[in-house]
């Protein structure tokens, strides 16, 4: 049961963010490679710092709580000191078992 609210908290937020959908979905076609915000930028067309706020928050517009690494949709990965993202396990779960693809 507890799942079952987790599951419908995730898909309310994705439901109420084009950008965290957008993301999500452009990984999912990539995994299990990783990408870099200004990647994900050209390659879904949305600004950059929305990317990021979608990603880890970033103040009113995009709430961390609902923010795609606090969501375990996405998981950090750096390299070199460069941060890249990648869809997480849980993640490509989610969207093959709702048949989003």
């Amino acid at each position: 049961m507890v799942e079952e609210e987790r599951v419908e908290e995730i898909l309310r937020s994705l439901r109420r963010s084009r950008v965290r959908t957008e993301i999500v979905m452009y990984l999912y076609t990539i995994y299990p490679r990783a990408s870099y915000p200004a990647e994900m930028s050209r390659n879904i067309g949305v600004d950059p710092t929305n990317i990021l706020g979608g990603l880890r928050g970033m103040g009113n517009r995009f709430d961390e709580s609902n923010s795609l690494l606090k969501m375990g949709l996405v998981e950090k990965v750096e390299r070199d000191n460069v941060a890249y993202y990648r869809l997480s396990e849980h993640g490509k779960g989610l969207i093959e078992s709702l048949k989003l693809v």
